[in-house]
């Protein structure tokens, strides 16, 4: 599974009670509706689904980690990666390979 640098960061050194916006793509052989009850059961709540098999939940930080333990999920990323920044750029940007 791949995890950003963000999202660990956050994993590592939550802020009690602020919540962060993720983006988790569901792996090949996944189902989704399986994802979204583990992710709830995680304490996350399903915004919405994405293209490409990927969920944008909202999450309070301390609940990242339980989060990044649901079986089925293959990346996780915040939801800034589709934004950009003055430097056009996203938040996380995957590595390749």
């Amino acid at each position: 599974m791949y995890v950003s640098p963000a999202v660990r960061t956050i994993r590592e050194d939550p802020m009690e009670g602020e919540p962060v916006t993720l983006l988790l793509e569901v792996a090949d052989g996944a189902s989704i509706e399986d994802v979204e009850a583990a992710v709830s059961e995680a304490g996350a709540t399903v915004e919405e689904e994405l293209q490409f098999r990927t969920l944008k939940v909202t999450v309070d930080q301390e609940r990242v980690g339980a989060v990044c333990e649901v079986e089925g999920v293959e990346t996780v990323e915040t939801g800034n990666t589709l934004g950009l920044d003055p430097d056009g750029a996203g938040e996380d940007v995957r590595p390749d390979g």
